[in-house]
């Protein structure tokens, strides 16, 4: 087993690296929404004292505290031939800036992270915000 015996590193909003500890065991019982890859990894994870989240093949982590208000934002792709087809993307955003931005496939999923994530901290604001110099989008 080559790939599979590494070791957890989670990145934090700070750049810091966590290898062992709560922290850890709390990614491992998190509940997992999502999934990525050939090997279907989830791709978020909503756990005790952080939301956790893999991106490029990095494993980060965000404490709760840290995000201000996330939203899903819908893309859409139009394939030459086929039917378009949809997926959609939760963004955190802290002071502002979107800060991460989470592929789902599915809009059930990307929607029950956003109910868990304001059951988890009702302080955590949901829906889109237009920024001061950006005109609102409409669909």
């Amino acid at each position: 087993m080559i790939f599979g015996s590494r070791k957890l590193r989670l990145r934090g909003v700070d750049r810091s690296v966590v290898t062992d500890g709560p922290m850890i065991a709390d990614h491992a019982s998190a509940e997992a929404y999502g999934h990525q890859g050939l090997r279907k990894l989830p791709r978020i994870r909503l756990g005790r004292l952080a939301l956790y989240y893999r991106d490029l093949g990095k494993d980060y982590y965000v404490p709760y505290d840290y995000i201000d208000r996330s939203f899903v934002r819908i893309s859409e792709c139009q394939p030459d031939d086929s039917p378009a087809y949809y997926y959609y993307r939760v963004i955190l955003v802290h002071d502002g800036k979107e800060f991460a931005n989470l592929i789902i496939n599915e809009e059930d999923v990307a929607d029950r992270v956003l109910e868990r994530l304001k059951e988890i901290r009702p302080e955590i604001a949901i829906g889109y915000v237009p920024g001061a110099n950006e005109k609102p989008r409409f669909m």
